[in-house]
């Protein structure tokens, strides 16, 4: 995966989950990249051709390491940058109503939400040639 600004690509086996009108991408990698590592951003839209996608990061993220806890990243230069970028009112509660979901969904060990607590081990174990990934 390669973002036509940053340029830089996933170091680790991964799978990547892009929700129909959700404000999020979400990142599954195999060890030793996060379990899950979730950027909160505008919400994603294909192009018509369903070759591109494009979205806004908003610097939120909300990252789970494997046998962690999900915790927020960046909430600071969330802040910075809604300021210096003027962000509009809806973009900051989005953004910051996507976090707050994340969090909870992301809890490990049934206490989460699906696909952040099990369904993406069947996908990352087919990139990873581990059908039996868990």
């Amino acid at each position: 995966m390669t973002a036509s600004k940053g340029g830089r690509a996933n170091r680790f086996d991964h799978v990547l989950l892009v929700p129909r009108g959700e404000w999020w991408i979400a990142t599954f990698c195999a060890a030793p990249g996060p379990e899950m590592y979730c950027d909160v951003c505008t919400v994603p839209e294909w192009d018509a051709g369903g070759s591109v996608l494009s979205a806004i990061d908003l610097d939120l993220d909300v990252v789970r390491s494997h046998g962690g806890e999900a915790y927020a990243k960046d909430e600071e230069e969330f802040a910075e940058h809604r300021v210096s970028y003027g962000y509009a009112g809806s973009v900051v509660e989005g953004a910051q109503r996507a976090c707050a979901w994340l969090m909870e969904a992301g809890h490990r060990d049934g206490a989460g939400t699906e696909p952040f607590t099990s369904v993406y081990r069947h996908w990352l174990g087919l990139m990873t040639g581990d059908a039996g990934h868990r």
